[in-house]
Order: structure tokens, then C-alpha cells, then sequence
């Protein structure tokens, strides 16, 4: 009883996000005033010609909305997406101007920038903060390590942008997904136990995190989220070996290209009833990596492992919906080879560059 009802609060705390989030803007002249995820009340342009995005999840929300033509600088993960840059070629034409933290100001400075989105995290980092308030540039600082952040960011960035009615749209799919989830929820008899490797083969996902939410949402346990044993470094979270054998996940995934090939290979974790199944896959990776904290398919990657988990419940077909979530938000018709590179996950994303604006 305890599980189900687990299930059924995070998925009413997923539905109350989607139909309540989001910061009003009020339009004074020729700028727009707008409440960002920090609580501060900026003045942006109402027509914004030059963007810089700072942050991975305003970069895709912005191509999203139709704004990519006006992205002129932006952060390493968003030059680094194959696909984003197949849909959207002008996106190849801004330049890069954070990497590995370090914000290159007066690149953004030479671009004519106007708009400038960043990521609350630059509160905390003092040479981050000082080279945005001395550009004298507004600045919309957005949040989204959790389901609530993310949604509430992508409402700001419609109403920084003009456009609430898209930030709008795209809230309503996610909510259509999770309704349909949640419909045929109470069907499912047996909780799946569900590893998440991030990145490394052991990261992993801490208790109330984004990857722990939206995987709950298919009605699994995240092994992981249910341990407070976890060894954390900063803001990433992980386990051990052993650790990963006494949970014994009846399934594993893997957000990094290889990391599936070298779970199933090596025989250190062979002895798994996940590796004696082969029920060890890699995520999907689009424009993002379907269900990241920066992802904007996160729906996708509901349907894929809800799926792969209940396949006699869920009969998502997942070609059908990559084609209708390109098309709906991106008027780009994918073809049968982005879809199948999509679903194996590797080389979707071009190697990192060592230094911002190379």
C-alpha cells in the first residue's frame, strides 16, 4: 500500500506542477517585466534581437519557441547536440561563450546582446555574478533541477520571450503523457526495481531528484532513490558495486553512450539478474538526453521506459511519438535514420571543446 500511494503522490505532485507553474510578465513600453526563478523582477526587451543563453535548458526551450535564429552566443551543450544543430542550422552560427564555467563576457558584449538567460546557480559563484551584473545586459536567471524549477522556468522564458501561449503548449504535452500514465497505473501489479546509471556506471540518482521523479512516473522503483547511503561529491550522487547487488534492479539504464556495452561485458556484474536478462539499455538521446535535468523530451523518456518496464500495459509506439514531438514543436520531419540513431544514443553529441568561444 505504501508504494502505491507513493506512486500517486508523485504523480498529483507532477499534475499540479503542470497546471499551476509559471511567473506572470507585464509589458511596460518597449521592455517586459518578468519575475525569473530567483524571484527578481527584471525589465527584459520586448522584442529581443540578440540572445545569450548560459544554461543547457534555456537553450533548447528557446530553439523550442522558435527563437533559435536569435541565439548569438550560448554554452558548450547546446553546440555540442547533432540533432539541434540538423533542425535548427543557425543554431551553429552562435558562439560559445560558456564552458566548464567560465563565462566569456566580452564576447557576449561584442555580439550585441540584449537578453541574457543564466541559471540560478550564479547567486552562488561570485566571478559568475559580477561579469553579468558589470555587462550592465538583463540578465533572467532560471532553475530546473527539479520537475518544479524546470516547469516554472519554461514559463518564464515564454513570458521573457513574448510567447507564454508555447511555454503553455509544451507544459500541456508533458501533461498529456503523464495523464496517460497515470490512467493505466493502477493495472500494474508488481513494481519493477529500476538502476540508473548517470554517466559513470556508479553515479546514480538521489532520493526526490529529477531523474528519481520522472522514473517513479512509470510506476518503478528507483533503486537508488529509496537509499540514503549514497556517497555524494557536490551535486552528484554515488554507490558501489555491492551496493548495486544487494538491490539486484530487474533493469538498468544508462544516460552515457557505452557505459550498457561495458555493464553487459565486464564480469564484475555479470552475476545481476538485470545482465543474465539483458535488460540493461542506454537512454535515448535526441536534441538532449531524453529525461536529464536539461532535457526537453523528458515525456519521450517516460513512454520508452514505461514501456520497456510494462510492455503489457503500455504500447507506446515510440517511432510514432519521436515523429509527432519533432513535428508538433519543431515543424521538422525526422527521418527514419534520426530515429534509429535517437534510440542507440551514441554520437548524437560532438566532443566538448577545452575553452569558451573555441
Amino acid at each position: 500500500m505504501k508504494k502505491a500511494v507513493s506512486l500517486f503522490t508523485v504523480l498529483t505532485i507532477f499534475i499540479c506542477i503542470l497546471t499551476s507553474c509559471g511567473k506572470s510578465a507585464v509589458t511596460v513600453g518597449g521592455t517586459v517585466s518578468v519575475t525569473d526563478c530567483a524571484g527578481r523582477t527584471v525589465e527584459v526587451p520586448s522584442d529581443p534581437q540578440s540572445i545569450c543563453t548560459l544554461c543547457p535548458y534555456t537553450g533548447t526551450i528557446i530553439t523550442l519557441m522558435g527563437f533559435a535564429g536569435r541565439v548569438t552566443s550560448t554554452c558548450n551543450n547546446i553546440a555540442r547536440s547533432n540533432l539541434l544543430r540538423e533542425i535548427c542550422p543557425e543554431i551553429s552560427d552562435a558562439v560559445v561563450v560558456k564552458n566548464s564555467g567560465d563565462i566569456n563576457a566580452e564576447e557576449i558584449l561584442s555580439l550585441g546582446t540584449d537578453l541574457i538567460f543564466a541559471e540560478t546557480g550564479v547567486l552562488e559563484n561570485r566571478d559568475q555574478i559580477s561579469k553579468l551584473e558589470t555587462m550592465g545586459i538583463p540578465y533572467v536567471l532560471i532553475g530546473y533541477d527539479t520537475p518544479e524549477k524546470q516547469f516554472e522556468a519554461t514559463s518564464v522564458i515564454g513570458n521573457a520571450l513574448g510567447v507564454p501561449e508555447k511555454a503553455e503548449k509544451y507544459i500541456s504535452y508533458f501533461k498529456s503523457v503523464v495523464d496517460t500514465v497515470k490512467e493505466k497505473s493502477n493495472l500494474i501489479t508488481e513494481k519493477k526495481r529500476v538502476y540508473h546509471s548517470v554517466n559513470e556506471a556508479v553515479r546514480t540518482d538521489s532520493g526526490g531528484s529529477y531523474c528519481d521523479l520522472w522514473i517513479k512516473l512509470t510506476g518503478a522503483e528507483n533503486v537508488s532513490g529509496e537509499t540514503d547511503g549514497l556517497r555524494v561529491e557536490g551535486n552528484k550522487s554515488y554507490t558501489t558495486l555491492e551496493q548495486i547487488y544487494t538491490w539486484n534492479p530487474d533493469l538498468i539504464i544508462c544516460n552515457e553512450a557505452q557505459v550498457d556495452d561495458y555493464i553487459l561485458s565486464d564480469p564484475k556484474w555479470e552475476g545481476l539478474d538485470a545482465v543474465i536478462n539483458r535488460q540493461v539499455y542506454q537512454i535515448p538521446v535526441g536534441i538532449t538526453r531524453w529525461g536529464h535535468p536539461t532535457s526537453i523530451e523528458t515525456p519521450l523518456a517516460i513512454m520508452w521506459l514505461a514501456q520497456l518496464l510494462y510492455p503489457d500495459i503500455y504500447d507506446f509506439d515510440i517511432d510514432e511519438e519521436i515523429r509527432k514531438f519533432y513535428k508538433e514543436f519543431y515543424s521538422y520531419n525526422i527521418s527514419d535514420g534520426w530515429i534509429e540513431a535517437i534510440k542507440d544514443g551514441d554520437n548524437m553529441r560532438t566532443p566538448k571543446t577545452n575553452k569558451a568561444g573555441e
